[in-house]
């Protein structure tokens, strides 16, 4: 019963009562609800953007690797270690992983002309297309999610987000 009853909560509703919960627990409310409130919506965002990657067949290791290398650029290929230290993974786990990239064609593998022992990776044009489709895809779910907002009010969202944000790197956390 009381599932069913936490089951029917909006989101907003679920916010209000862990703020108050930490609240009561000696928490800073105004500190709660921001955090709270960004904590909700990254995980509900991650919750679908899971459910786009299996849509599309991509595995989120992989995600990581094709996204890294659209931010990498056209003209820069990258190495499989620099790949392993961005996804956070052994470089055998990301051998494995590009093997069965290049399978489906969405990467490929050169030797480095300067550097005949390392190899160089970097997005096949369906590898990109994939990427590129994904993202404009994303695009559209996370525009609906700031219709409420005026334009002005998304900016001021982004830029006070992007404060915070710069924070971390000064922050030991």
């Amino acid at each position: 019963m009381a599932r069913a009853r936490a089951a029917k909560r909006s989101e907003i509703e679920e916010v209000r009562r862990a703020v108050a919960a930490f609240v009561a627990a000696g928490a800073d409310e105004s500190v709660q609800r921001v955090t709270t409130a960004v904590h909700r919506l990254s995980r509900r965002l991650d919750q679908w953007y899971d459910r786009q990657l299996a849509d599309i067949d991509v595995s989120t290791g992989e995600w990581a690797v094709l996204s890294e290398l659209a931010r990498s650029g056209e003209d820069t290929p990258l190495t499989p270690s620099h790949l392993a230290g961005a996804a956070n993974v052994a470089p055998s786990s990301m051998t494995h992983r590009l093997d069965r990239m290049v399978e489906r064609g969405l990467i490929t593998r050169t030797p480095d002309p300067s550097n005949r022992t390392r190899v160089l990776v970097q997005l096949s044009d369906a590898g990109y297309a994939l990427y590129a489709a994904a993202i404009r895809e994303s695009d559209l779910v996370e525009s609906d999610l700031l219709e409420s907002l005026t334009d002005t009010e998304v900016d001021q969202l982004a830029a006070l987000l992007e404060k915070v944000l710069s924070g971390l790197d000064a922050a030991d956390l």
